[in-house]
């Protein structure tokens, strides 16, 4: 997660018209049964005032500790992160009820300010990256390592608010419209700097061929991330740099895919060098996402390799966390297998692929899976322990070794276990089958 990430983007000029999923978002009924429930993630928001603007914002705290859920502070890191905040502002901006709910409206509005307030100056090492933390005095971590502004997981969350809050602002406040256009013309112009002449290059660690052009060399953990807001601004402004770019680390996540229906790891894509792990591998959900936009039917059948083949494996081993691989002569085996902690971050990923998959196809087999993949918040796990109690909207920190829950509720488990469901409502036949695994 602290890996140094380097990347570039599209060119020039951003202009940011209307943005197709916001919009079909926003048409999304309330489901007359929710199980997405905003009361701790309320809990976890706060507004502050900058100490070196002024200005409102809002936060979400990183950590709630059991049994009382008291917020607590990170004393190398912060209070608050654009990490958490940028996952909880696109919960709301997603939330059916949006256009009549104005406590999520303003919540959302403070809290694409924090991320905005967070961008580095021009005159700053890092301009037009983001930093992540802030203190409890309210002023920026500029120093610590997870922290500076710097082309990583903060500043890519940060571009994915921006560009999918755009058209949302663009009908409902110009001003701030305009200030998010800035920040993401100078966050495109850092990484056009930075990362405009990448070479296709490889390298092999423990005989897989790795590709070196990705985030941090060969991290699709990352890159996927960075291809939802590239696909977005491609479908509001086409342009040949960012078509380059974008199959560019197409490319680069396929060739990190390994294994088949019959030849173990089944399809697994690998999240950096040789190794997988279940937080932010939202690789397939992306190739599906962009494959469909930008009519890349290789992307699709890879993306569904790892789904029918993959996540029926993880789910008959109980999940895991991580994996490394080696290849001997031309066998792939495992090595350094490990079970826990299983998390929020690491189960959500997937639940939104199949339902991506579910939506293309229309399939049934995906809805089941949906289902199945979302039962383990709510007891079908290795803890027989509901993961997300949905009379408190507490998501908990994960399952460790022998089965032993973290009854912490911070915000990233909380977000995950949100947005899971979020997803998930909009399924009716998802919703059945969860219903009869949980």
């Amino acid at each position: 997660m602290n890996r140094i990430v380097f990347f570039y983007l599209l060119s020039l000029q951003i202009l940011l018209p209307t943005f197709l999923i916001t919009d079909s978002v926003a048409q999304l009924s309330v489901p007359a049964k929710r199980y997405v429930n905003l009361a701790h993630l309320d809990r976890l928001y706060q507004t502050v005032k900058m100490a070196s603007t002024g200005a409102t914002v809002g936060t979400i705290a990183i950590y709630s500790e059991a049994p009382d859920y008291h917020l607590v502070t990170d004393a190398d890191e912060g209070f608050t992160c654009i990490d958490d905040v940028a996952r909880a502002a696109l919960l709301l901006l997603h939330e059916p009820d949006l256009a009549t709910a104005n406590d999520k409206q303003t919540k959302l509005r403070a809290m694409t300010q924090f991320v905005l307030q967070l961008q580095a100056e021009t005159r700053n090492a890092g301009a037009g990256y983001f930093y992540n933390f802030l203190w409890h005095d309210f002023t920026i971590n500029k120093t610590f390592r997870t922290s500076v502004a710097e082309p990583n997981f903060w500043s890519w969350r940060a571009m994915w608010l921006l560009t999918e809050a755009y058209p949302y602002y663009q009908k409902n406040d110009s001003v701030l419209a305009g200030r998010i256009q800035l920040a993401v013309k100078n966050v495109t112009s850092n990484l056009l700097r930075d990362f405009g002449s990448q070479a296709k290059l490889y390298t092999t660690i423990k005989g897989i061929q790795v590709p070196k052009w990705l985030p941090f060399g060969s991290g699709s953990d990352q890159a996927a991330i960075m291809l939802i807001s590239l696909t977005n601004l491609y479908q509001q402004s086409p342009s040949s740099d960012v078509l380059k770019l974008i199959d560019q680390l197409g490319e680069g996540i396929l060739a990190m895919q390994y294994g088949d229906a019959r030849k173990y790891p089944y399809g697994a894509i690998l999240c950096f060098e040789n190794n997988w792990h279940a937080y932010a591998s939202d690789q397939s959900y992306v190739l599906l996402r962009a494959g469909k936009a930008l009519n890349k039917p290789a992307w699709i059948a890879a993306a569904k390799r790892e789904i029918d083949n993959f996540y029926p494996y993880l789910i008959q081993h109980g999940f895991l966390e991580s994996f490394e691989i080696e290849k001997v002569d031309s066998e792939i085996k495992a090595v350094k297998t490990s079970r826990f902690s299983q998390i929020a971050y690491g189960i959500r990923p997937m639940i939104w692929a199949t339902l991506e998959a579910y939506d293309q196809t229309k399939e049934s087999k995906y809805a089941d899976m949906a289902g199945k993949l979302a039962s383990w918040f709510l007891g079908k796990n290795v803890a027989n322990t509901v993961m997300y109690d949905q009379t408190t909207g507490r998501g908990y920190d994960g399952i460790g070794a022998n089965g032993k829950v973290n009854r912490n509720s911070g915000a990233e488990s909380t977000i995950e276990a949100l947005w899971a469901f979020q997803r998930i409502e909009q399924y009716p036949e998802a919703m059945k089958a969860l219903e009869r695994y949980r």
